[in-house]
């Protein structure tokens, strides 16, 4: 049970401390009505049970963002940079729209999708503000696999907002036609200005071409061609302002995507009734001349009944299923999470981990899938236990794929660790597979490994003697998680100066097939 205006049970202080501090005693038919004030209080704070999400259709249009990320996006033509400006514009726009249901994607030489299509906003901007564009090694521009990688989304009639410079890719005639023919309606924000600027390396000196000429990155004029044929607009950049509500007033005229967009939506069972009636019944009862035997014994009955129509219980239980959970009486603690009527997220999240702790991993994974969260940290947070379930069941392929989506959500040491422990694995697996006699892997003392079972072999203490190869380190196996109540693992921090660091896989889809390039700009 919760209260959805819970600041009116503020109110309730001052009553106890005037009810149980007062010096003359009252007769029992003004007690009776000070506790009517009470239920009354209670039952404008809203006292409610969660239901099952409800779905709503509202109006919304289905985009796909597309951010450029080739290296002529750094040019300082834009100040302080393209780049840097184009991210501030889609930021203000996701935190000014709502409802839009909206794939963020960026590119290069190959499209990277950042996130898929969702309206959590929130999510978005995480995606945003994690991309880093030192892991990116292709530094061009192709906007023909873009379309193509956009040309698979399910829409019938797909929208598109594009923020580049257009690079120095010529759009030709049967690009546009093939954009028409897929339906591709696109919205250009040219983040460059006709003059141009000229690019630097990371050291700060000048771009040049082999001839020795300073490369000079100028807008892309074909792209206004592009954006007209297919049904949409260019729009020059000027202010962040203006190329905003450009935009917006682009969006408002185009159609919403067709039959509206399903959206889940908190439904609750109201139980303000319950206080309710039982203050008119207990003010009724004062005004007239039922005897206390008599009320004693109707308000026995009626919190018998609620007792059986209400799950009054539910916090006593998670209450009692913390207790037990502490003193490790797991089996205690999940038959008391079995009595609780509406689980809350944090009731299926201890029955997870006493599942975990029981060693019933598949249960666990099966309860963990079932939560769902629109916060990024509880999201993150399931990610990181579900890649530490499938761990545990020696699925390290789908451990990997877990918490490679958890650090998209955000940098988190043990998940970092986690999946460094997983790589190691299955570095070691296919190793195995092709030699014999490997000698026998050492664990390091203070740290902690994944799992002290026969499913996960214990983690290398010791860097491989390869010149150039990076260390993995692990130890003796712990079932806690990083969570209040479940701490799984710790990262300890490596270096390596001969591999970047890896921080998602989303990097390696956009640097995919990549040797080096003609012209990276």
């Amino acid at each position: 049970m919760s209260f959805l205006y819970a600041p009116f049970l503020w109110l309730l202080i001052p009553l106890f401390v005037y009810f149980f501090k007062r010096e003359t005693k009252q007769s029992f038919v003004q007690n009776l009505r000070w506790f009517v004030l009470a239920l009354l209080l209670v039952a404008l704070a809203r006292p409610v049970l969660p239901k099952t999400l409800g779905v709503e259709r509202i109006k919304a249009h289905s985009l796909v963002l597309a951010l450029d990320l080739s290296a002529s996006m750094n040019a300082d033509d834009i100040k302080p940079s393209r780049a840097l400006v184009s991210k501030e514009i889609i930021r203000q726009f996701f935190l000014s729209n709502k409802y839009d249901q909206i794939a963020l994607m960026g590119f290069t030489s190959n499209p990277l999708m950042l996130s898929p299509p969702t309206t959590d906003h929130e999510l978005l901007l995480v995606a945003l503000d994690n991309i880093n564009s030192q892991y990116i090694l292709t530094k061009g521009t192709n906007l023909t696999k873009l379309f193509k990688k956009i040309a698979q989304f399910k829409v019938e009639e797909k929208q598109v907002i594009l923020f580049t410079d257009g690079g120095d890719e010529s759009i030709d005639e049967s690009l546009v036609s093939w954009v028409q023919e897929e339906k591709i309606k696109i919205l250009v924000i040219a983040m460059a200005t006709p003059e141009g600027s000229s690019l630097k390396d990371k050291n700060g000196n000048l771009l040049e071409t082999k001839e020795g000429k300073i490369v000079v990155s100028k807008l892309n004029d074909s792209l206004r061609v592009l954006a007209q044929e297919s049904g949409g607009k260019f729009i020059e950049f000027s202010t962040i302002s203006k190329t905003l509500g450009e935009l917006e007033a682009w969006l408002s005229k185009e159609e919403h995507l067709s039959g509206g967009l399903s959206k889940e939506a908190k439904q609750y069972v109201e139980l303000a009734f319950i206080p309710m009636f039982l203050a008119l019944v207990l003010f009724f009862i004062s005004a007239t001349k039922f005897s206390k035997k008599l009320f004693v014994l109707f308000l026995f009955f009626g919190l018998n009944l609620e007792a059986k129509a209400f799950p009054v219980f539910d916090a006593y239980y998670l209450h009692q299923a913390y207790v037990e959970y502490k003193e490790q009486s797991f089996k205690k603690s999940q038959n008391y999470l079995y009595k609780i009527a509406n689980k809350s997220l944090e009731a299926e999240l201890l029955l997870a981990h006493v599942l975990y702790r029981e060693e019933k991993y598949k249960e666990a994974k099966s309860v963990l899938k079932k939560i769902k969260s629109s916060k990024r940290k509880i999201k993150q947070q399931l990610l990181y236990e579900l890649g530490n379930c499938e761990a545990k069941m020696a699925y390290m392929n789908k451990a990997k794929r877990y918490y490679v989506q958890a650090l998209q959500l955000g940098e988190d040491d043990d998940v970092y660790h986690n999946l460094q422990v997983v790589l190691f694995q299955l570095q070691k697996k296919s190793l195995t597979l092709g030699h014999t006699n490997l000698s026998k892997a050492t664990s390091s003392k203070g740290n902690k490994n994944l799992d002290k079972e026969d499913t996960l072999e214990e983690v290398k203490s010791k860097a491989t003697k390869s010149k150039g190869t990076a260390s993995s380190t692990g130890g003796s196996g712990s079932k806690k998680s990083k969570s209040s109540t479940l701490q799984i693992v710790q990262k300890e921090h490596q270096k390596s100066h001969t591999k970047r660091v890896l921080s998602s896989k989303a990097y390696d889809l956009i640097n995919e097939g990549y040797i080096s390039e003609k012209n990276p700009w």
